[in-house]
């Protein structure tokens, strides 16, 4: 069977930028003798022209104008990984509405906006996948979304921030400072130069607040999380924690109370025979509790640009395959209260 060629355009060709690009070039053959589909990028919307050529890339797909991807009818899937609500928000509507497939792992722009792109993917009849919003690698929105099909999910509890569970598993298991434990996580890729949506827990309520507003089946919005960071917490705390058998970690958490939900973003002490406890370095673990199910817990890299790559490449290959079928399933019709 012969295989079937899919346009790509990326906004963005930075750290998670260049990795999907890297991906797409150096998995090609292997994707396409898995699934029939060739994946061609044809457009990278960047600041400059060396930063495509960099990723890989030929300098001809470069751009820097939005529209030449809107407007290039070769483009089947965008993929945005720009980071910020603006203007990555606008270019994701902008691209539905021109009849794209959209993929994103951009968690503040989703979260604050998920009820206006929700309704734009289902007026276009396009598929908005966001695997890598939350939780990097882990297949954390496939499988909520099984749990969603005959579950009410009643609580949602974990680490999803790997920036700050490696900050606090180098000062646990290092004694390291704080500020030491930050560079080092600069320098691997896990941190912004500027950590401020990690450490103050803003990365982590947005993450909070798309999950929640998948299970409430309505737009939960950042603000509405109560939200505390990590850079109040003291090497004293951390060396108690440890010598009482467990361990600080930054808790996000969402708990259905009657029909309303009650979200919080934390540094918290979890007791040693928690496994939330035992969550080392980028590595996030979220546990959800549906109302037939039980408990179901997932773990996996929650940082760094080769797993969240491998999550936007699987969506994408999910939006060739199936397309606005995804929509139904993946973006429930939400209110935006």
């Amino acid at each position: 069977m012969a295989s079937r060629e899919v346009g790509i355009a990326l906004l963005g060709v930075g750290i998670v930028g260049g990795a999907v690009a890297r991906t797409i070039t150096e998995q090609g053959d292997v994707i396409e003798a898995r699934t029939g589909i060739r994946l061609v990028v044809r457009r990278a919307l960047a600041r400059s022209r060396e930063r495509v050529v960099q990723a890989g890339l030929p300098p001809e797909v470069a751009t820097t104008e939005i529209e030449e991807v809107v407007g290039d009818e070769r483009v089947d899937v965008v993929v945005e990984a720009m980071g910020g609500e603006e203007p990555a928000a606008t270019y994701l509507r902008r691209s539905l509405e021109a009849g794209k497939h959209v993929v994103t792992a951009n968690k503040e722009a989703l979260a604050k906006n998920f009820a206006e792109l929700a309704a734009a993917a289902r007026a276009s009849g396009r598929a908005l996948l966001f695997e890598a919003s939350v939780g990097g690698g882990i297949p954390l929105m496939a499988s909520l979304r099984q749990i969603l099909a005959d579950n009410r999910v009643t609580r949602i509890r974990g680490i999803v921030n790997g920036t700050t569970n490696y900050i606090l598993t180098q000062m646990a298991e290092r004694r390291t400072a704080y500020a030491e434990a930050l560079r080092e996580a600069q320098r691997l890729g896990y941190a912004e130069p500027d950590p401020t949506a990690d450490v103050e827990g803003y990365d982590a309520a947005y993450k909070l607040a798309i999950l929640a507003s998948l299970a409430a089946g309505r737009h939960i919005r950042p603000e509405q999380v109560d939200r505390t960071g990590i850079t109040g917490v003291t090497p004293e705390q951390v060396a108690e924690a440890r010598a009482r058998g467990g361990a600080i970690k930054l808790i996000a958490g969402a708990e259905l109370d009657g029909e309303e939900w009650r979200l919080r973003v934390a540094p918290e002490f979890v007791p040693g025979d928690h496994l939330l406890a035992h969550v080392r370095l980028n590595f996030n673990a979220v546990e959800i509790t549906g109302d037939r199910v039980g408990p179901v817990v997932l773990y996996g890299q929650g940082a760094g640009p080769l797993p969240t790559a491998s999550a936007i490449v699987s969506d994408i290959l999910d939006a060739a395959r199936f397309g606005a079928a995804l929509t139904p399933h993946i973006v429930p019709q939400m209110s935006r209260t």
